[in-house]
């Protein structure tokens, strides 16, 4: 027993010297600083990788990889420095995260040095997303030019959204051959931009005839130089006057009750037009009345051989409004037998109708004017300058002439009219106190005769813009903001896609693409177009049609079950084909109605 112990104490000491006399190894200290990683990317990006990985010791191994969550690497690279420092970045063009499924991942950094091994010093998750969950930069509500007048202004509109910051938007006009005329960008750092804000930087007056593309390009953290908008158009040269009008500078004067007429020989050796006022309405009873001494001046100026045109004073706030007031003037007209050499003028000034806006200000206009021409008369429209410029789309009623109030040494307004009012204090001989006077710039007389629109002749053919109107039948809903047409019947031609549901006007017509066995599909493009320039393009989406093929059947269903549980993903307008119940939720009660749609031989369950 002696001997065992003292074989134990005997083996405890050599133990302890051992110990004592063996090299001691330093603790591993490998750590990572400086580093970069990712949360959620969109499927096809890049993404920049940093790092530095430092360690008392020499490091014998760093690898950086991409894993699913079964540990399968997307991607991995195994760096071996020999050294106490080493660069994450310097690997970074091998991190080949572009090349990335929708799905998600863990970004793994693991490192050994002479002392530790597989040490891991970084290990985050993140997601890949595709471009269509993620694409959330917008522009809602936007104008865009199509054709006007060289020397006439346009206002652009639209606001710029995403759920992320905007950091730039950018508004240019450029040539068709890529010369810049001009361009505004702004820096917004915020979730939403009003276009309008930058519209005095749009020197769409300064352009000349040609044509021209006015674009929107935007960004924000996560999307880059993304095109929101790109319209071809049009500027055009004033017309010239029909051959044999000739241009004039006629003085013409506009009369009403309250100026006084002691000699209308005087007033004919000294003017060469009259515009009689022939009505008004009241802007506060709302009456409508006529000129009391309408019918008087009018057989006084005919007899001396003075061309005459007249006027309607409104207060119309209302497109039927205007049609009532057309249809007094037409009466007023019909009751004095009147033939007239000049226009029939629309009258806008009173403040009610410039609280309008200006798309209900311009239906108001045209409605008068066209009820005017529609039974013979040669029409136009009186306002101020700005009037014209600001409470009127005025290229928007360019087939009407303008006749413009500016009481000033030249006439500023940059669109096109007819003739100038300049006073309202001037002196004719003939006429006692203040009188308005206008330089008349075309021969009216003779348009009017050529035309046959004096009111004894044939009308002036309708002038038909080209345009298009969707007609939501069956429960077909047009989506201006994500450009989609949905819920669309199935087995629908082309031609009978454009029967049911669009309404062209003029020029306008409808072609179709990415049809399937003839018939449109979920994915067929709409683009609407009118003497080469486009319209509108939209995408469809068929009720049902999920799988795009323009066909509504059980497997339609499975894309929809497929989607729900996340085995596929599905674009916007498969979304809205897939979501047969309406409800912005896309699951088996969704596929569970394609059956029964299937079923019931194409029509919805409780149809």
């Amino acid at each position: 027993m002696l001997m065992k112990k003292l074989g134990s104490a005997l083996l405890a000491v050599i133990t302890m010297l051992l110990c004592l006399t063996m090299p001691v190894m330093a603790a591993s200290d490998i750590t990572l600083t400086d580093e970069v990683y990712p949360t959620q990317i969109i499927q096809g990006n890049t993404f920049s990788v940093y790092g530095v990985v430092t360690s008392g010791n020499k490091i014998m191994s760093v690898t950086i990889g991409v894993y699913d969550y079964d540990g399968k690497a997307a991607f991995e690279y195994t760096g071996k420095p020999g050294t106490k420092t080493y660069d994450i970045h310097n690997v970074d063009y091998l991190m080949t995260f572009s090349k990335l499924t929708e799905g998600e991942y863990i970004y793994k950094i693991v490192a050994t040095d002479t002392v530790e091994s597989g040490v891991v010093l970084l290990e985050k998750e993140f997601s890949v997303i595709s471009k269509e969950q993620f694409d959330t930069l917008k522009l809602e509500n936007p104008t865009a030019p199509w054709s006007f007048l060289e020397g006439s202004t346009f206002s652009v509109y639209g606001t710029v959204k995403s759920e992320y910051t905007i950091t730039s938007v950018t508004c240019s006009v450029r040539s068709t051959n890529g010369s810049l005329q001009f361009t505004k960008t702004v820096n917004p750092n915020a979730n939403s931009f009003n276009i309008n804000s930058i519209d005095r930087y749009m020197t769409f007056s300064q352009l000349k005839a040609g044509t021209y593309v006015y674009r929107i390009i935007a960004s924000d953290t996560y999307n880059k130089d993304k095109v929101l908008l790109e319209r071809t158009f049009t500027v055009t040269a004033p017309a010239a006057p029909e051959p044999g009008h000739g241009e004039v500078n006629w003085d013409v004067i506009d009369l009403s009750y309250w100026n006084e007429i002691n000699s209308w020989d005087k007033i004919a050796d000294n003017v060469d037009g009259v515009i009689l006022r022939i009505g008004y309405r009241a802007t506060v009873s709302k009456g409508i009345g006529k000129d009391v001494k309408f019918a008087e001046f009018y057989r006084e100026a005919k007899a001396q051989g003075i061309p005459v045109g007249c006027y309607f004073f409104s207060a119309a706030l209302s497109v039927s409004e205007a049609r009532e007031e057309a249809e007094f003037v037409l009466k007023q007209i019909k009751d004095n037998d009147c033939v007239f050499e000049m226009p029939v003028y629309f009258d806008m000034e009173t403040d009610d109708q410039r609280a309008l806006s200006a798309t209900t200000a311009t239906a108001i206009a045209r409605e008068f004017c066209e009820t005017i021409e529609a039974n013979g008369y040669y029409a136009g429209i009186y306002c101020d300058k700005f009037f014209a410029r600001d409470e009127l789309k005025a290229t928007e009623l360019s087939d009407y002439h303008f006749w413009i109030a500016q009481y000033a040494n030249a006439c500023t307004y940059d669109g096109a009219y007819g003739m100038w009012q300049y006073s309202d204090k001037g002196s004719v001989p003939g006429i006692e106190g203040n009188v308005d006077l206008n330089y008349c710039y075309y021969n009216y007389p003779r348009i009017i005769k050529d035309l046959g629109m004096s009111g004894n002749g044939t009308p002036k053919p309708p002038v038909v813009n080209p345009s298009y109107e969707f007609k939501a039948v069956d429960g077909a809903v047009l989506d201006k903001t994500t450009k989609i047409i949905s819920g669309i019947g199935q087995k629908l031609t082309p031609g009978n896609f454009t029967k049911k549901y669009l309404i062209l006007e003029g020029s306008a017509i409808a072609s179709i693409t990415g049809t399937v066995g003839g018939v449109v599909a979920t994915g067929s493009k709409l683009k609407i177009t009118a003497d080469s320039k486009t319209l509108a393009e939209y995408t469809i989406s068929v009720k049902g049609d999920t799988d795009m093929n323009g066909k509504v059947n059980s497997t339609d269903a499975l894309v929809v079950l497929q989607y729900a549980v996340g085995i596929t993903t599905l674009g916007p307008a498969r979304r809205l084909s897939g979501d047969m119940t309406d409800d912005g939720k896309i699951n088996s009660t969704d596929a569970l109605a394609i059956l029964q749609f299937v079923v019931n031989g194409g029509v919805l369950s409780g149809a």
